[in-house]
């Protein structure tokens, strides 16, 4: 048997989490099979239970609701079992290092309400009495399987929004609205690429704009043409947008290549897109900057993040700022060293279009 820690080691992420969020796919499914066997059940009940006995039809959809429940309860077992190469949730958690006490206490719930005692004694490596009279039945109330089920699948979503990021919670709602459509076989498979579900053009800038307040990994500089100039433009290639005055999300993603942007009258090109007035508003903002060097008692702050968002989804570049560190100011800052950070109130202009001028006040109709 292979080292666990290397085992960690050497497994790919991507593999684990996707093959883990396939298995809690499996479960979700299983599920919606198991409440439309419970609703075909009541359907077809009647209070006489000897016409319920002969009734096939019914006999065989309580066989097949029992065989269900029976793999919900193995697939949980499994799902909480503390073993390395295998599909558990405490598996994921030594990969990511992370979640170690929500992995623990789902453990500790299906230990505690029998899951493990059923799954051994009833469904796989049975174990056998000596005798008749010392065989037992564990049952599992429909609630409690319910409550392990929503367990895993909250589970699954901490471990999915570690690996995935800001994008996990939108694709988990984007995959619920597949739930009952089985579109795919095995239905776990539909979980696995649960990462490369097609999300709308509003969605992915709420995305962008969550990444951008956790990591500055989000933008990077593209070659193209604007207005048939050549010009560098801040792109987000994962999930298609372009940082313009605001983000702009296009049809199709990943990003690629740009060939061009034409702005204003494509028929008019000589006439550049910033021909027009600018115009600006003002808004107040908070940001973080880091002392990055000392001259004298000028000290040369730069910002932590260079892009910053604002509320209403328009984001500004913000500059760096010298300081002269008089008495007002240090008794403010307080003693600082190269690396320290400080929050900043600031004014900044904001570009939200702009204005072309009439030539006259009378134009001709």
């Amino acid at each position: 048997m292979s080292d666990p820690k290397l085992r960690a080691i050497n497994t790919e992420l991507d593999n684990l989490v996707s093959n883990l969020r396939g298995e809690v796919g499996e479960v979700i499914t299983t599920w919606t099979i198991l409440r439309f066997l419970i609703a075909q059940q009541r359907k077809l009940s009647s209070p006489n239970v000897a016409a319920d006995m002969r009734n096939r039809d019914l006999v065989f959809i309580s066989v097949l609701r029992t065989k269900m429940q029976d793999e919900l309860i193995a697939r949980l077992s499994e799902l909480s079992k503390t073993k390395i190469g295998r599909l558990t949730f405490h598996f994921a958690a030594v990969k990511l290092k992370a979640l170690q006490n929500e992995t623990e206490a789902f453990r500790r719930f299906i230990q505690h309400h029998g899951f493990d005692e059923k799954r051994n004694y009833d469904l796989s490596h049975k174990e056998l009495p000596e005798r008749w009279s010392e065989h037992k039945y564990i049952s599992i109330p429909y609630k409690t399987l319910l409550e392990g089920i929503a367990r895993a699948s909250v589970l699954m979503k901490k471990i999915d929004r570690k690996f995935l990021g800001p994008s996990a919670p939108y694709l988990w709602r984007e995959i619920r609205k597949k739930r009952y459509s089985m579109t795919m076989n095995p239905p776990g498979s539909m979980y696995m690429i649960l990462p490369l579900l097609n999300l709308s053009k509003e969605t992915r800038e709420k995305i962008i704009m969550q990444e951008m307040a956790e990591t500055d990994d989000v933008w990077s500089e593209m070659e193209t043409k604007v207005n048939g100039n050549e010009a560098k433009v801040l792109v987000c290639k994962k999930w298609g947008a372009i940082l313009l005055d605001r983000i702009v999300c296009l049809d199709a993603y990943p990003l690629q290549d740009i060939s061009q942007i034409t702005f204003g009258d494509q028929a008019n090109l000589s006439q550049p897109f910033s021909e027009g007035k600018p115009v600006f508003e003002q808004k107040e903002i908070t940001a973080k900057y880091q002392a990055a060097k000392f001259s004298g008692n000028d000290v040369v702050f730069v910002p932590i993040r260079r892009l910053h968002r604002v509320e209403d989804g328009r984001v500004t570049v913000l500059c760096d700022l010298t300081l002269r560190l008089d008495a007002k100011h240090k008794a403010h800052l307080g003693e600082m060293k190269v690396g320290d950070v400080r929050e900043f109130h600031l004014t900044v202009q904001l570009l939200v279009g702009y204005a072309t001028e009439t030539r006259d006040q009378n134009p001709r109709q």
